[in-house]
C-alpha cells in the first residue's frame, strides 16, 4: 500500500467518525465542540472559518489551534475576502495575505509563508456557505485536501440548515402556543361575558314581569275603581236630562248621589295616582342604578 493510499484511508477514517459525530450533534455548542475535536485529523489549517447564510440568517464557525466558536445573527457579518467571494463566486487561493485586510487572529509571520484558500458553495437561492482555510509552515493545506474539506463543507451545510429548520419549528410551536393560550384567555372572557349577560337577563326579565304586574293592577284600579263611580256620575247626569227635575228634587234626590259617586270617584283617581306615581319613581331609581 502506498503512502497515499494509507494516509487517504486514515483521513477517510477520520472523516467517518467526524460525520458520525455531526449527525448526533443537536445544537450549535455540540456543532462547535465537534469542529474543534475532530477537523484536525483531516486536514492541516491554522484557521478554519464557514460562513453560512438562509435567508436571514448568518451563521459563522471559526476553527483554530485556540479553540472553536461559532456566531449566529440576522445580519451579515462576512469577512473582507469572503464578500469577494461571494461577489466572484469562484475558488480562491492567496499565496499571500499581506494586502488583504483579515482580523489580527489571521496575521501571521512572514516567514510562516501563510496561504488563505477560499470558496462559495451554492445549494439553491436562498442557502449557501463559504468555506475558508488559512494554512502555514508545517500546517500547510494542500489541493489533496480539497475533497475532504467540501464533504466537511457539505456535511456542516446539511447539519446547519436541519438546526435552522428545527429552531424555526420550536419558534412556530411557541407562537401556536402563545396564540393558544391568546385563544383561551379570550374565551374565560367570553364565557364571563355570557355569564354576566344571562344574569342581566334574568334580572331584566324578572323587572318586566314585575312592571307588567304593577300596570295590570293600575289596569284593574281604572276598570273598576275608576270606572264604577264614574258610570253612577254619568247615570245620575243621564237622569237630569230625561224629565225635568225642581230644584228641590235635584237637591234632595240627585245631589246627594251625585257628591258621594264624585267623592268615590275622587279617592279611586288618588289611588291610582299614587299607585301610577310611586310605580315610576321606582322605574326612574332602578335605571339610575343600572
Amino acid at each position: 500500500m502506498t503512502v497515499d493510499n494509507q494516509v487517504f484511508r486514515i483521513t477517510y477514517e477520520a472523516f467517518s467518525r467526524f460525520s458520525n459525530n455531526l449527525i448526533r450533534c443537536r445544537d450549535l455548542q455540540a456543532v462547535t465542540a465537534c469542529f474543534r475535536i475532530n477537523l484536525k485529523y483531516l486536514f492541516n489549517f491554522h484557521t478554519f472559518r464557514a460562513s453560512y447564510q438562509r435567508g436571514n440568517t448568518f451563521l459563522h464557525l471559526q476553527v483554530s489551534a485556540g479553540g472553536a466558536n461559532i456566531e449566529i445573527a440576522n445580519v451579515p457579518a462576512y469577512l473582507p475576502y469572503e464578500e469577494e467571494l461571494l461577489e466572484q463566486r469562484v475558488p480562491r487561493h492567496w499565496t499571500s495575505i499581506t494586502e488583504l485586510d483579515l482580523p489580527e487572529s489571521y496575521r501571521l509571520s512572514a516567514e510562516e509563508q501563510a496561504e488563505l484558500w477560499g470558496w462559495v458553495i451554492q445549494i439553491d437561492a436562498d442557502r449557501h456557505i463559504t468555506v475558508s482555510v488559512l494554512s502555514a509552515g508545517n500546517r500547510a493545506f494542500t489541493r489533496k485536501d480539497i475533497t475532504f474539506l467540501k464533504l466537511v463543507a457539505e456535511n456542516l451545510e446539511a447539519k446547519l440548515f436541519e438546526l435552522c429548520l428545527l429552531q424555526e419549528l420550536d419558534s412556530n410551536n411557541s407562537r401556536l402556543e402563545q396564540a393558544l393560550t391568546t385563544i383561551n384567555e379570550q374565551n374565560s372572557v367570553i364565557s364571563s361575558i355570557m355569564e354576566y349577560q344571562k344574569g342581566v337577563i334574568v334580572e331584566r326579565t324578572k323587572e318586566i314581569a314585575s312592571k307588567n304586574e304593577r300596570l295590570l293592577e293600575i289596569s284593574v284600579l281604572n276598570a273598576h275603581k275608576v270606572r264604577e263611580p264614574l258610570s253612577r256620575v254619568l247615570g245620575l247626569i243621564n237622569l237630569l236630562d230625561m224629565r225635568p227635575w225642581s230644584a228641590e228634587q235635584v237637591t234632595a234626590d240627585i245631589m246627594p248621589r251625585l257628591r258621594s259617586s264624585a267623592q268615590d270617584l275622587d279617592g279611586a283617581l288618588k289611588e291610582v295616582i299614587e299607585k301610577s306615581t310611586s310605580d315610576l319613581i321606582k322605574l326612574q331609581v332602578t335605571e339610575l342604578q343600572v
